[in-house]
């Protein structure tokens, strides 16, 4: 610091500004690049029909019904209410059905286009192939509808959003930690440069 200095350069200030809005900036590239990751672990499925699916983890899957879906090049919008439909899993290595149950924890996402809620769960002991079949009881008729069968869906959704506040709180703590130090240093060094200005009396 020069005589005439009080404290570190203004341009400290910029820095701060320069890494709150890298901080946004970080924010929304980390969304896009693990929210677009999520939703393609899901795997759809156009019902009423029989569908396979390839489990790679053994634990618990939850069915959601979106209402909201693309698959293919056919958009579809159903409704939130999913009405009467019955869903049922086997497995394809021993044939043996894998109990089904309406969920139990209220779970729902809206993302690239598509919106889903929870509407089954089951748990599967071994990875490998299985067989979900749904359709409406007998006698009755319903829409075609999507499904989308997913493990931690939702909870990986909340802790990438979680992940990216971090990203823009902790570039706002960063921020405002060198705009006060700076400002901080600043006010020190004028007072010490006043401290020792000495004003002599005029001489006669």
């Amino acid at each position: 610091m020069t005589g005439q200095d009080t404290g570190p350069s203004r341009w400290y200030y910029g820095l701060a500004a320069l890494v709150f809005v890298a901080g946004w900036v970080l924010f929304g590239l980390f969304l896009f690049k693990n929210l677009g990751g999520l939703s393609s672990k899901l795997q759809q499925v156009v019902v009423p029909g029989r569908a396979e699916l390839n489990l790679g983890r053994p634990g618990a899957y939850t069915i959601y019904y979106e209402y909201e879906s693309v698959v293919g090049a056919r958009v579809y919008s159903t409704g939130r209410r999913l009405s009467g439909l019955e869903c049922a899993v086997r497995s394809k290595a021993t044939g043996e059905n894998v109990p089904v149950s309406p969920t139990t924890v209220s779970s729902n996402y809206s993302l690239g286009g598509r919106s889903g809620i929870g509407a089954f769960d089951f748990k599967v002991d071994r990875p490998g192939a299985y067989e979900l079949s749904a359709s409406y009881p007998e006698g009755r008729e319903g829409p075609e509808v999507v499904l989308a069968v997913g493990q931690g869906f939702v909870t990986g959704i909340v802790t990438t959003v979680f992940g990216g506040l971090a990203i823009v709180f902790g570039s706002m703590g960063a921020a405002v930690a060198i705009a006060l130090i700076t400002l901080l240093k600043r006010v020190r060094a004028r007072r010490e440069l006043n401290r020792r200005t000495v004003t002599y009396p005029p001489i006669e």
